[in-house]
Formats: C-alpha cells, sequence, structure tokens
C-alpha cells in the first residue's frame, strides 16, 4: 500500500525529532563531561577549607606555643613555625618548644603537604619592663554580624591574648554552638592570641557546658578561679560572681607579691561594700567585668571597674541595658577593650565596632 503525503511527512518529522533529541543528548554528555574536568582537574579543591574549626592557638609561654584544630588527622597535619631571623621550627602533637621570648612568629598548616592555613603568635617577654598588649571582650557569644565585626578588630589590634568577661555562648554553652558562638567569628583573632575565657551565668547554666568550652581553650580549673600569666602581666579569674571561693582565690594569689601589671576578672560587676572590692583595692591595675550589657568605666570603693558586656549578644532585659548611676562613662554601642599595660602606667580604651576609640583611661603604677 502506498504511503501518503501525510504518512511520509509525519515519518520525516518523527526521524528529525530523533535526530534532534539525540544532538539535544550528546549535548548534555558534552557539557557534563565539562564540568567535570574543570572540577576535577582545572578547580581541583581550591578553596574547600580541610579544617572544621582552627587551628587557633591556646598557649603561649617565653619559650611554647600550642595549637589545636578540628577537621583532618593529626597524621596529616604538620605546623611549622618561622621566626623573624628565618629560624623554622616544627610542632610536636601541636605544640611548638624552643621558641625565643617577645618574639613574633609566623605559624602554617599544611595538609598533605599544601599550606592550608596561618597565623601568628607572639611569645611571652622575659623582659619585666617590655609592655603588653591585650584585649578584653565580654558577652558576646551571639554568632551575629557585631560579633564578627568585633572579631575583625580584635584582630587588627595583635593582642598577645583576649581576654574574655563571661558569657561566651548564648544561649548556652551547648558544644553543638562553639563553633556559631565563638570559634567561626573569632576565628582570625584566635589564629594569633588565645581566648582566656572567664565563664558567665549563661556559660554555667548547663552543667557541662562550661567545663566544655573550658576545655576546648585550654582553660585550667573549668575557667573559674584560675591565674593567667604572661611575661609581665598577671590576669586573676573568678568565674561568675565575687563568692566566698572567689574571694578565698583572689585573697591568696594576691597576697603574694607581683612584680608587674595585675588585673582581675569576674562576670557580674562588682558593687560598693563587696568582700570582694577590699580584696582587690591596691591590688590590681583594674577589673574586668561583663553581665551588664554595656561599656561603662566606674571606680567602686577605690578600685577601677571596667564593664565589656558589649562585643556581641547587644540589649536584652532592662536588667542588663541600665546605666549604672554611679558610672564615669557608659555607652550600649558595640566594642572591645584594648590594655596596653606598661612599666610604669596601663591604657585602657574602648573601641567601637568601627574602630573609633570611645573612651580612654590612664592608671599611674608607681
Amino acid at each position: 500500500m502506498e504511503l501518503t503525503d501525510q504518512t511520509r511527512l509525519v515519518r520525516r518529522l518523527r526521524i528529525a525529532l530523533a535526530g534532534v533529541s539525540m544532538l539535544v543528548g550528546l549535548c548534555l554528555i558534552g557539557i557534563l563531561g565539562v564540568l567535570f574536568y574543570w572540577n576535577t582537574y582545572l578547580l581541583g579543591n581550591e578553596g574547600v577549607d580541610p579544617f572544621t574549626r582552627g587551628p587557633y592557638v591556646v598557649g603561649l609561654t617565653s619559650s611554647a606555643a600550642e595549637l589545636r584544630f578540628l577537621g583532618p588527622k593529626a597524621s596529616q597535619v604538620k605546623l611549622t613555625a618561622v621566626a623573624p631571623d628565618g629560624r623554622v621550627t616544627v610542632a610536636t602533637n601541636g605544640r611548638f618548644t624552643g621558641l625565643t621570648a617577645g618574639q613574633r612568629y609566623i605559624w602554617t598548616a599544611a595538609v598533605d603537604g599544601i599550606g592550608r592555613a596561618s597565623g601568628s603568635f607572639q611569645t611571652a617577654p622575659t623582659d619585666r619592663q617590655a609592655p603588653v598588649t591585650f584585649a578584653v571582650i565580654g558577652d558576646y557569644g551571639s554568632g551575629n554580624e557585631h560579633e564578627y565585626a568585633v572579631g575583625r578588630g580584635l584582630a587588627a589590634v595583635n593582642p598577645a591574648f583576649v581576654l574574655t568577661a563571661g558569657d561566651n555562648s548564648y544561649l548556652l554553652a551547648l558544644p553543638q554552638l562553639y563553633d556559631r558562638n565563638v570559634f567561626t567569628p573569632l576565628r582570625e583573632v584566635m589564629a594569633e592570641a588565645p581566648l582566656i575565657i572567664d565563664l558567665g551565668d549563661h556559660d554555667t547554666f548547663y552543667a557541662a557546658g562550661g567545663k566544655g568550652l573550658a576545655d576546648a581553650l585550654g582553660a585550667p580549673n573549668g575557667g573559674i578561679n584560675y591565674t593567667y600569666e604572661y611575661g609581665p602581666v598577671q590576669v586573676v579569674v573568678l568565674g561568675v560572681e565575687g563568692d566566698a571561693a572567689a574571694v578565698a582565690y583572689a585573697k591568696r594569689v594576691l597576697a603574694q607579691p607581683w612584680n608587674g601589671p595585675r588585673f582581675a576578672v569576674v562576670h557580674t560587676p562588682i558593687q560598693s561594700g563587696e568582700p570582694l572590692v577590699a580584696v582587690l583595692k591596691g591590688t590590681v591595675d583594674a577589673i574586668f567585668a561583663g553581665h551588664l550589657h554595656r561599656y561603662e568605666r566606674r571606680t567602686v570603693d577605690g578600685v577601677l571597674s571596667i564593664t565589656v558586656g558589649n562585643s556581641g549578644q547587644g540589649p536584652g532585659n532592662a536588667e542588663f541595658t541600665k546605666a549604672s548611676p554611679d558610672a564615669a562613662f557608659s555607652t550600649m554601642d558595640y566594642g572591645f577593650v584594648r590594655v596596653v599595660a606598661e612599666p610604669t602606667r596601663t591604657r585602657i580604651e574602648l573601641i567601637d565596632e568601627a574602630g573609633v576609640v570611645r573612651d580612654s583611661v590612664t592608671v599611674p603604677r608607681s
């Protein structure tokens, strides 16, 4: 039976459609092949960070430094530190030893032979006359844009260490929140300076949370009632409030002579007449606190009290935002404190998240 013209047309259209479909399929295969080649052989793993946390500095002395990280296996990572004179030191289990006092080292973390992270740290000086710059933050662990801004400001001033006045993680110090609230926003500064933490009420509300964060950061005694020393600077860390245990610890430590600047930190700001105030008077340059979501400078029974509760979390209930009546300076603007401790004086400055110095006080030392 002869094919009609219409039948022939339909057959041709079917053949053409099949051809077009095959052509589209071949083009698709070609595109996928190009994308596979591009991703595998041209892009490779560039831009992929093998570290899920850090590397970050947890300890500094005059001759040693310790870094920690999460992500690659320890056997894959080689940590090296280069001194100003070019001398190279390789870490063992994350620890550098045999370093020179008062020197800034550049460190690099190589994973399977490829440099993946870097930073720097400065070993503690042995010269008791050497100035030391450190920073203070508090009530910061929110993971918001203000904390990131504060973190960038911290890194810009190259502190020897960063002291915290508590409430390191909101609303609780759960391990699942550590990276969001602490390690990621502060990654840049933690690559060069250890975080010396005090614990706040949000950190200790969850029983194991505060200890877990203290362990992750290498803080002794669960982050409460311990002493940190960096060269001529000594910091006494007293926990959430000036309770009987904190008073007893402060009294014991501060009764010992110390040739250099001394500071204390407690989460809840001190008030006139408290037992802790009498212990601190005449023994420390200043005490740092948080809890109140402000920066405030006060003098309490002769003790300079600096509240640094403005480093990220921001305003909350009235209890945490209301200015103190005896404050010489008070602001809710976000920021951090820079401390420059010298043999004859200590200078304390509030730097806001835009990098502007908003308040300053100098404490003379005889």
